[in-house]
């Protein structure tokens, strides 16, 4: 069972190295600029990261990743680099203890609970061979920040890119940052996935109003290699 997780998720990375990432890197090569600073919030095992200093190899990156397994993973790969700062960390609206959902396959674990009645879901595990109930492999307890108490404490003025990518809790770390005062945020980028796979996963649609609150509008979308998966960027007005 390890070797066909371990396939899928070789097969999901192929799938996005040949259709995604390629779209994604000719936006970025225009839109960023030099030494930009990057928050990347779900760093799970660091593609975001590679990503970016794939096109600005001086990009000074803050990578969140709660997952004890993930985080270790991190700290050894990047060892001796300078210009990024892995942060051991959940993101959320506020400083709390939240459980962690550990799946089988690492890119979906998250702070939100399954929903056991999910179509989708049911999908995912028959794909995956397990049952629906199987997919979670571990819970634990994950002390969690609020992005906006972060910058503050490290006096951020300028973020040119937040990627989140959070596996449903996106609006909640979202909540934790705006409003902010102090601190120019370029760019969010976030994943449009409109499926019930959690069971308090809020809509794309109450998502996007909240950042059109706070200034930001649509820039461009990119669909993903598979799925109905579609990444946004938007940007501040």
């Amino acid at each position: 069972m390890n070797k066909r997780i371990r396939l899928i998720s070789y097969l999901i990375g192929l799938n996005e190295a040949i259709q995604f990432y390629p779209k994604l890197k000719r936006f970025y090569k225009q839109a960023l600029p030099a030494n930009p600073r990057i928050f990347d919030v779900g760093a799970n095992k660091g593609q975001s990261a590679d990503f970016f200093f794939s096109i600005r190899p001086d990009a000074q990156i803050t990578s969140f990743e709660p997952n004890p397994r993930l985080f270790q993973l991190l700290t050894q790969k990047y060892k001796g680099k300078t210009n990024i700062n892995l942060v051991n960390k959940g993101v959320s609206q506020a400083k709390q203890v939240l459980t962690f959902y550990i799946n089988k396959l690492d890119l979906t674990s998250s702070f939100e609970a399954l929903n056991p009645t999910s179509k989708y879901l049911a999908k995912k595990a028959q794909v995956m061979g397990v049952k629906p109930s199987e997919i979670i492999s571990e819970t634990i307890e994950i002390e969690t920040i609020a992005l906006r108490d972060y910058i503050q404490e490290q006096q951020i003025t300028h973020i040119d890119v937040l990627k989140i990518d959070t596996e449903g809790h996106e609006l909640k770390c979202l909540k934790g940052l705006f409003p902010i005062s102090g601190c120019q945020i370029d760019r969010v980028q976030l994943e449009n996935h409109q499926d019930d796979m959690y069971q308090s996963m809020d809509t794309f649609e109450s998502i996007q109003a909240f950042l059109l609150e706070n200034g930001y509008t649509v820039e461009i979308t990119i669909k993903h290699g598979f799925g109905d998966f579609y990444e946004m960027i938007f940007k501040k007005a």
